[in-house]
């Protein structure tokens, strides 16, 4: 007969109490029913865990050493069992998250600030990449939830809008022709060089879209693997860019690029959260998603 957590419950408080009538009582068992516990308990086991002294059960070596060990163990199954509810409960384990460079370093922070207050106990991890490399990390199951600003065709994923933003051109702040400029249209564009993020970037994918349809041909004065990186670019003349009004705003604000706006483009899109179909979700990556969807921040 397997060896049962029952039996070692009950082994261990008739260690306790030294008594099989005050085990009974405290377990709500009749003291047969505790007899035969110990009596399989120490078949399994091969070997004697307590002599009776008169009516009293009192430990040998073995029954001494399982008495140790046992508690170790219902102490681990006690705190499993917490740990667990808490799990379920969304208050307790380890969520981690994925997000494209956008969101991950502009609007993400503050989000995951808030949803820490809401749940203290658990531990959040956050991994920044493209959106590409974020939807690989969600198949592959690194990640339990990306969040993205571009599309992937994936039948095996799942996108849900939660947040809109919007693109902005940016242009050097003097010495271009459009710094001072208001606003172009989309035709103005032909014929000027561009600082695009690198393959796999949703920003890239909605930029290079946007031009593409307007029979733009997008000339690659630089790529780099960072906003910052693009919006440093730009400040130094090596070209345009589109990159999200997040990423930008603070550049635009402080005089070093300049934002114009394109009069017959439409430059919104929105942030998704992703999953994986067939993934089912841990309570705590659920209570994030609907934190997200809230928009409590």
């Amino acid at each position: 007969m397997a060896l049962t957590l029952v039996q070692l419950q009950t082994f261990r408080r008739l260690a306790r109490l030294g008594s099989f009538t005050r085990t009974a009582e405290e377990l709500y068992l009749t003291q047969s029913a505790v007899t035969q516990q110990m009596r399989a308990l120490q078949d399994h086991f091969e070997t004697p865990l307590f002599d009776l002294v008169g009516r009293r059960p009192v430990l040998t070596d073995a029954g001494a050493f399982l008495a140790e060990r046992s508690a170790e163990i219902l102490d681990a199954t006690e705190s499993l069992e917490r740990e667990m509810r808490e799990f379920a409960a969304a208050r307790a384990g380890t969520l981690a998250i994925g997000a494209s460079v956008t969101i991950g370093t502009y609007a993400l922070p503050k989000q995951l600030a808030a949803f820490a207050r809401c749940v203290p106990g658990v531990e959040l991890r956050l991994s920044v990449a493209n959106t590409t490399e974020t939807c690989a990390a969600l198949r592959a199951r690194r990640i339990a939830v990306g969040l993205v600003e571009g599309y992937i065709e994936d039948d095996d994923l799942t996108f849900v809008p939660y947040a809109n933003d919007r693109m902005r051109l940016i242009v050097p702040a003097r010495g271009h022709r459009f710094s001072n400029r208001r606003n172009i249209a989309l035709a103005d564009l032909r014929g000027e060089r561009f600082v695009v993020r690198e393959a796999g970037s949703g920003t890239r994918m909605l930029a290079e879209d946007v031009l593409v349809r307007a029979g733009i041909d997008v000339d690659v004065a630089l790529e780099m693997s960072s906003n910052e990186g693009v919006a440093r670019a730009v400040e130094a003349g090596l070209g345009i860019a589109i990159l999200s009004h997040l990423t930008v705003e603070r550049d635009v604000a402080a005089g070093l690029v300049r934002a114009v706006a394109i009069r017959d483009a439409n430059l919104a899109r929105k942030f998704s959260i992703v999953t994986v179909r067939t993934r089912t979700l841990s309570p705590l990556a659920i209570e994030f998603v609907a934190f997200l969807q809230r928009g409590e921040v």
